[in-house]
């Protein structure tokens, strides 16, 4: 009877100890669910046909971006985020040149909330400028130009959670199929810009909707 009791219990506190460990095992260590801002830093590569000139000599630059997103499950969250960047005004004779992103879209997060890495791809539309000051043209005078215009936004990236709320977040995306129209000092041109553009970005985001 005394074997038979010491059996039970030791088979029912083992139960016990395995039933905690279990549970830590599978804690919660991730979400993408609810409210969250983010801040990054980026490298813009660019191209265009129609300024040739232009992408060749100052192709791509540093930037920073800022993002809101609302997880309205662990799979699906929407997003909007803004970025700019600056490029290399010398190489071109310039005064200044930069780009910049308005981009809306739905983002796809894969893994479960067991895991800090988590995945995820992104399709939006973006709407992209650029502005160049002062640039010198062949004839020895000084241009200003914009062109600005809609394109296809397409993403993937990965997000590690180093601690709830936080993560730290790797994404490259692709601004490309955009046909933007061009103003030379304010003069709107016939043809229009094929420009696409390329992001390589590392940040932060945080989850505000877990701090309450």
């Amino acid at each position: 009877m005394i074997h038979s009791r010491f059996f039970f219990l030791t088979l029912a506190a083992g139960f016990l100890l395995s039933t905690a460990t279990w549970a830590q095992t599978i804690r919660q260590q991730s979400t993408t669910e609810g409210f969250s801002l983010g801040l990054s830093g980026h490298y813009l590569g660019w191209s265009s046909d129609y300024f040739q000139f232009l992408d060749e000599n100052s192709g791509g630059g540093p930037g920073f971006g800022v993002r809101a997103g609302y997880g309205f499950t662990q799979r699906y969250e929407v997003f909007a985020q803004y970025d700019q960047s600056i490029l290399n005004a010398d190489n071109i004779q310039a005064k200044a040149f930069q780009f910049s992103h308005v981009t809306g879209g739905l983002r796809f997060n894969f893994s479960a909330t067991t895991r800090a890495l988590r995945p995820f791809a992104e399709l939006g539309y973006t709407y992209q400028t650029g502005k160049v000051d002062q640039v010198l043209n062949n004839a020895g005078r000084r241009d200003n130009i914009i062109f600005k215009g809609g394109a296809l936004h397409v993403g993937a990236g990965l997000n590690y959670f180093v601690a709830l709320p936080v993560a730290i977040t790797l994404n490259g995306s692709i601004q490309a199929g955009a046909k933007s129209p061009v103003t030379f000092n304010g003069v709107e041109q016939t043809a229009k810009a094929d420009v696409a553009a390329f992001r390589i970005s590392l940040g932060v985001i945080v989850y505000v909707s877990e701090l309450f």
